[in-house]
Formats: C-alpha cells, structure tokens, sequence
C-alpha cells in the first residue's frame, strides 16, 4: 500500500492566504496528499468547506487554527487541531480577536497615513476580502498603491515590530491559548519553533499543556528540524509539520509528513473532551 502524507499546516482565504479553503483542498489533493490540517489565524470560517471538498475530493480535512500568544513578552504561535470548530463560545472568542484586529489595522492606516502614505482602511478591507484583517493585507495594500515595492519592505520599513506604523496587538497569553484549544478538544502544539521559541520557556509551556511541537517546517533546516526531533523526543511532545503555505511563495505540499503522525494527533485527542462533531 503506497505510503500516506500530510501538510498540517495551510492557510486559507478566510485569514491571510491567498486561496478559498475549498481551492487549497483540491490543490492538496492534486499534490497528492491524504489530509491537510486547515489552521487560519484566529478564525476557523473556511473549516466548513474545507470539509465539503474534502468529501469531493478525497482529503482528510483537519480543524485547526493559529492562535497568536505571548509567554512574558516572546511572541508564539499556538497551533490547535482537531478542535470543534463549531463550539459557540470559541466562536465567539475568535470574533473578539478579529474585531481587536481590525481596529489595530484603523490605527496603523492613521499612522502610514501621517508619514505621507497615500493608503486607506478600505485598501486593507479589500486585500483581506472575507478574510480575518492582519498585518500582511496592511502590506499589500502599500504595494499595489506604490508605497512601497514589496510587502517584505513594507514589514522592514513601516509595520514591522518597532516600526514607526507598527501598533502592538491585544496580548493573548500562551496558557489562555492553550485552554482555549484544549476546551474544544484540540491538540495545542507549538508552531514554528525556530522563530522566538527558547528552550528555558518549555518548563512553563508544559506546565500549561502543550501537546506537540511543529518539527517539520518551511523554514526549518536540517540542523533545526534535528534540533526540535530531538527536543520532542526528550519531552514526550507530539511531532507535527506543514508547509505553513498561505497560497503565495510556498505551495501547499512542499512540507509533507507520514500520515502516522495524524493518527497520533487523533490519539492525543481523545485524552480531551470528545467533541461534539466526532460523536
């Protein structure tokens, strides 16, 4: 039987990728992959037909989401899987962040708009369409006007952190993150270590139930993806990797891991409350 893979890490329109979740399944499945985990930035709008394409298609959809949290004052990201997406109290928690965000994008428009960008609050609006507002709609939206030659220079120049448009965001911490996962059923894993991650902060991320850490990933070298095989080992943490592929430079696919390790995420998930969609 020819061996199954994985990309657990994709990105839709529904926040900042470039592709409907019903187009990013059907790519997966194109490339030959047997799941896709769907993880937007705190929204969880394009699960639905992600899994109606996936019957279409023959992918394995799997909930998840990118939570963005802070461990004192380190920026992680908290990958969530095999959440019930459909939970009204996480619903309703999601729709506070993307409110939070969209007045945070308000204010860096006020600020570009005071150093002389000629750039709008409708601009932004119109790169994220129904998408969850971010810094990168932001970016695209100083590219296409001229402001700037690319959304890399305008993260470099303008809104990066402690950039003279940047405006910090509402701060989540990673223990809220990671209950907030863990109510819904999820696995709560660590995305891309390799940014901001130290390893002095794992006492304190498994004090509060962090489950897994994204060894494979876009951005990981062979040095790095040894480095965090080898902390997952030693900590008993979950293996789990993705392309983290928003539909742009990296296609979907170009990391892929064994299906076995979805099979030890459904494991895990079953330690929690079973969601009400799996009953």
């Amino acid at each position: 039987m020819a061996k199954k893979f994985a990309d657990l890490h994709v990105h839709t329109r529904a926040s900042d990728g470039g592709m409907l979740a019903e187009e990013v399944v059907r790519q997966a499945g194109e490339v030959g992959l047997a799941a896709i985990g769907i993880a937007d930035h705190d929204s969880v709008n394009g699960i639905e037909a992600a899994f109606e394409a996936g019957k279409k298609c023959e992918v394995e959809v799997i909930p998840g989401v990118e939570l963005s949290a802070y461990l004192d004052d380190s920026e992680l990201h908290i990958l969530g899987y095999f959440i019930d997406w459909r939970d009204e109290r996480f619903r309703a928690t999601l729709q506070k962040f993307i409110e939070v965000r969209l007045d945070r994008a308000k204010q860096m428009v006020e600020r570009l708009r005071g150093l002389g960008m000629d750039i709008s609050y409708e601009d932004v609006l119109v790169e994220a369409g129904d998408g969850v507002v971010g810094r990168p709609h932001v970016a695209r939206a100083l590219t296409n006007r001229g402001c700037v030659e690319s959304t890399a220079r305008a993260f470099e120049r303008y809104i990066g952190a402690g950039g003279p448009a940047y405006v910090d965001k509402y701060r989540l911490s990673s223990a809220e993150a990671i209950e907030m996962i863990q109510r819904v059923g999820g696995v709560p894993v660590l995305a891309h270590p390799l940014y901001v991650f130290r390893e002095e902060m794992l006492p304190e991320l498994l004090k509060q139930g962090l489950g897994g850490i994204e060894v494979y990933h876009t951005k990981h070298d062979i040095l790095a993806t040894r480095r965090f095989e080898d902390l997952a080992r030693r900590h008993n943490l979950l293996v789990t990797g993705g392309s983290d592929s928003h539909g742009f430079d990296v296609p979907i696919g170009t990391v892929r891991v064994p299906y076995e390790l979805v099979e030890k995420l459904k494991a895990e998930r079953k330690l929690y409350e079973r969601p009400r969609y799996f009953r």
